[in-house]
C-alpha cells in the first residue's frame, strides 16, 4: 500500500457575492464554435449526398447545347443620327422584336420545313402527355369524345422555335447574339443561323418592296407632270378683237410660266430617281458578322454550377437539420431544464468553482489523478445533503457500492466522486474511492500490483481527509486489454471490496467511453449522475437513464451552472422555504 503524508485542508474563503448573469440566450462565440464542433460531421454527410444527387442528375438528365449566331445591324435611318444614345438604343430594341416576331419566325418555319417535321411538332414533353392523359379520361369519364381540332402545325412550329431562341445586344453595340437551345448542337448551329438570315432576308424584301412602290410612285408623278410641262400649244393665233388678243396673250403667259414650273419640277423628280436618297434607305441592312457553330460543350447543366449548388445545398440542409435537431434536443442549462427534460426532481445544481477557491490538500502521487488531490469547500454541502439522503448511510449498513457516472467525459465526475468519499470518510466510517478509469494512462509498473487471475492491476493510495484519511484503489492494465474483461474485472473487484469497506465510491468512465456502470449495476446500490451544463443534451441523459434502474439513482448533479441562476434560485427558495435552499431541498423526493 503507498500511504502519502496528510495536509491541513485550508479554511474555505468567504464567498463572493453573485456577479450579474448574462441571458441564457445569448449567442456567444463558444456557442457557435460548439455547434460547428457538433454539426461539422452532420453538414458533411448531406454535402456527401447532396454532391451524389448532382452528380446522378448531371448524368442522367439530357443536355442543352446553345448555339450563338452574331448580326451587327446598320446605323440608324439619317432622320435619327443626330438623336441621342437612348434613340439608338431604343433602335436596337426594336430591331431585336422584330427578330423575334411572327414574320420572321415564320419565315424560318417555312424555309427550315420544321412545320413538317412530326417530330419536332410533336408535344413530347411530360406536360403534354400529362395533359393529354387528363383529357383523355375525363372524357371517357362524362362519355364524350375528346373534341376532334385540326391543329395548326405552322403556329405550334413557330411557338416552338420562339421557346428555343432568345436575343441580346452586345453592350452598347449595334450588334446582336441569337441564341439557340436545343438537345442536338447540330440543330442549334442550323436553327441560329436560319433565325440570322430569315431576319436579313425579311430586311431585303422590306427594302425591294419599298424600291418597288417608290418607283411606282415616281412613274405616276412623272407622267402626271409631263403632261402638264408639255402641253400643245393652242394659242398662238391672235384674236381680231384687240381686247380678246390682250386677254388671250395673259393667258398664253401665264400657261407658259406654269409648263416652266412643271418641266423644273419634273427634272428635279428625274434626277431624284437617278440620286442615291430614295425611301429604300430608310430601311437599314445588316449582315452576319459570326455564323452558329456546332457548340462541344453543354451549356445546361453546368458542372461548376452544378457541384456549387449542391455543395450549398448540403450545407444548408445540414445546418438546417442541426439547429432542428438542437431545437429538439435542447441542452441543459439550468436545472429546471433536466427537470422539464426527464421529470427528475432530485436534481442539484453546483455552479462554476473558479480556480481560486480550490485548494491543494496534498501532493499528486502519480498513480491518482491530479484531480484528487484538490478540494474545494464549495462541494461539501451538496454532497453532504446527497450523503444524508442516501438509504445506505442513513442505516448504516456495509458494503454499500455508490457509482458516480456521467452521459459525457470532463463532466465532472471524478471530483464529486472525491468530495463524495471525503465527506463520507470524515464521518468515520471506512470509505474507499475506487478509480475505475482503466481507459487512462497507466502509472509505472512498479506501482502497480498485478495478480494473474486479474485483468486490471491494482494500487493503492492514501489521501488526507477530516479523520484519518481517504483510501484510494486505482485500477488500470497493464497490458492489452478488452472492454468485456475490463468490465468484468471491475465488478469482480467491487464484489471482494464489499467485505472490507463499508462503502466504496466508484469512478466510472463515461457511458459513451465504456459500459462499465451498465456491467456494475448489479453491484451498484445507487447512482449519483452527473451532468454538465450546456454541454450535455437531453438525449445524451436520456439514453443513461435507460441503463439505471430508478430505485438506484440517487440523485442528478448539474455541474458549471450559471452562478448568478443559483444563487437567484436559492434566493427564491429561501423566501418560501425556511428549512433551506431549494436547490438542495427540492432535490430529494419526500419519499426516499
Amino acid at each position: 500500500m503507498i500511504s502519502t503524508d496528510h495536509f491541513a485542508v485550508q479554511p474555505p474563503r468567504s464567498p463572493h457575492q453573485p456577479t450579474p448573469s448574462k441571458d441564457r440566450d445569448e449567442l456567444t462565440a463558444k456557442d457557435i464554435v460548439r455547434f460547428v464542433r457538433r454539426s461539422w460531421r452532420l453538414c458533411l454527410l448531406w454535402m456527401v449526398v447532396s454532391l451524389g444527387v448532382g452528380g446522378a442528375y448531371l448524368v442522367l438528365s439530357p443536355g442543352y447545347y446553345t448555339a450563338h449566331a452574331t448580326i451587327l445591324l446598320s446605323t440608324p435611318p439619317a432622320s435619327q443620327l443626330g438623336e441621342a444614345e437612348a434613340d439608338e438604343r431604343v433602335y436596337v430594341e426594336s430591331q431585336i422584336q422584330v427578330i423575334q416576331s411572327d414574320e420572321v419566325v415564320g419565315r424560318v418555319v417555312d424555309h427550315t420545313g420544321l412545320a413538317e417535321d412530326e417530330e419536332f411538332v410533336m408535344d413530347d414533353s411530360l406536360r403534354g402527355r400529362i395533359s393529354s392523359y387528363v383529357r383523355s379520361q375525363l372524357a371517357s369519364l362524362f362519355g364524350t369524345e375528346p373534341p376532334t381540332e385540326e391543329p395548326n402545325i405552322r403556329h405550334e412550329a413557330m411557338v416552338l422555335v420562339r421557346r428555343a431562341f432568345s436575343v441580346r445586344q452586345l453592350g452598347f453595340s449595334s450588334a446582336v447574339e441569337i441564341g439557340v437551345t436545343s438537345f442536338d448542337p447540330q440543330f442549334s448551329a442550323m436553327l441560329a443561323n436560319a433565325i440570322a438570315g430569315g431576319y436579313i432576308g425579311n430586311q431585303r424584301e422590306r427594302r425591294q418592296a419599298a424600291r418597288e412602290q417608290e418607283t411606282s410612285d415616281l412613274h405616276k408623278r412623272l407622267a402626271e407632270l409631263r403632261e402638264k410641262a408639255f402641253v400643245t400649244d393652242s394659242l398662238k393665233e391672235q384674236p381680231s378683237d384687240p381686247e380678246s388678243a390682250e386677254r388671250a396673250r395673259v393667258l398664253f403667259r401665264e400657261q407658259q410660266s406654269a409648263a416652266e414650273v412643271y418641266r423644273s419640277l419634273y427634272n428635279a423628280l428625274l434626277q431624284r430617281t437617278h440620286s442615291d436618297f430614295s425611301a429604300s434607305s430608310l430601311i437599314p441592312s445588316a449582315r452576319v458578322i459570326t455564323a452558329a457553330e456546332p457548340p462541344r460543350q453543354r451549356s445546361w447543366p453546368p458542372t461548376t454550377l452544378m457541384v456549387a449548388l449542391s455543395v450549398m445545398a448540403g450545407g444548408v440542409a445540414g445546418v438546417g437539420h442541426a439547429l432542428i435537431r438542437q431545437a429538439m434536443n435542447h441542452p441543459l442549462i439550468t436545472v429546471e431544464d433536466v427537470h422539464r427534460s426527464t421529470g427528475l426532481d432530485r436534481i442539484v445544481g453546483i455552479p462554476r468553482i473558479p480556480r481560486r477557491r480550490w485548494n491543494v490538500v496534498g501532493p499528486c502521487v502519480q498513480a491518482l489523478q491530479p484531480v484528487y488531490a484538490k478540494d474545494a469547500p464549495e462541494l461539501h454541502r451538496p454532497l453532504s445533503r446527497i450523503a444524508t439522503r442516501m438509504r445506505g448511510v442513513q442505516s448504516r449498513k456495509g458494503g454499500f457500492v455508490i457509482g458516480v457516472a456521467s452521459p459525457l467525459g470532463k463532466s465532472g465526475s471524478s471530483t464529486v466522486a472525491i468530495h463524495l468519499a471525503r465527506v463520507i470518510a470524515a464521518t468515520g466510517q471506512k470509505t474507499l474511492l475506487v478509480d475505475a478509469n482503466w481507459q487512462k494512462p497507466s502509472m509505472d509498473q512498479p506501482l502497480l500490483t498485478a495478480e494473474p487471475l486479474r485483468k486490471l492491476a491494482r494500487a493503492f493510495a492514501t489521501i488526507p481527509a477530516d479523520q484519518e484519511g481517504l483510501e484510494v484503489l486505482v485500477l488500470r492494465p497493464t497490458g492489452l486489454i478488452s472492454d468485456l474483461n475490463a468490465s468484468l474485472s471491475i465488478s469482480a473487484a467491487l464484489q471482494h471490496l464489499q467485505r472490507e469497506y463499508s462503502f466504496i465510491v466508484v469512478d466510472f468512465h463515461s457511458t459513451d467511453r465504456t459500459a462499465d456502470l451498465e456491467a456494475a449495476m448489479g453491484v451498484i446500490s445507487e447512482v449519483l449522475l452527473v451532468l454538465k451544463a450546456r454541454r450535455t443534451f437531453a438525449d445524451h441523459l436520456e439514453g443513461i437513464l435507460r441503463i439505471i434502474p430508478p430505485e438506484k439513482l440517487s440523485a442528478v448533479i448539474l455541474t458549471r451552472i450559471n452562478r448568478a441562476q443559483s444563487f437567484a434560485v436559492r434566493r427564491r427558495t429561501d423566501q418560501g422555504n425556511r428549512r433551506g435552499p431549494i436547490w438542495l431541498a427540492k432535490a430529494f423526493s419526500p419519499n426516499r
